[in-house]
């Protein structure tokens, strides 16, 4: 079972990830990303997608995503 967390609702930390390789769906990037947070950003060709949780290198490496930021 999965936990939906949206955009609007959540208030606590984020980690931003740009997404270099494919669209941001479902099965292209780790699960558990927090719902409509998905942004353009000059930098990468799909946006942006935020998480509640750091993700691993593993992730990063497997997904082709790369950290941007995070904010508190």
């Amino acid at each position: 079972m999965s936990i939906h967390i949206f955009d609007d609702e959540y208030t606590g930390p984020r980690w931003t990830y740009g997404v270099t390789l494919r669209p941001a769906i479902r099965f292209a990037i780790p699960e558990h990303y927090i719902c409509d947070s998905q942004k353009d950003h000059p930098d990468f060709r799909y946006g942006t997608v935020d998480y509640p949780e750091p993700l691993s290198q593993w992730q990063l490496d497997h997904y082709d995503m790369v950290f941007v930021k995070e904010s508190k």
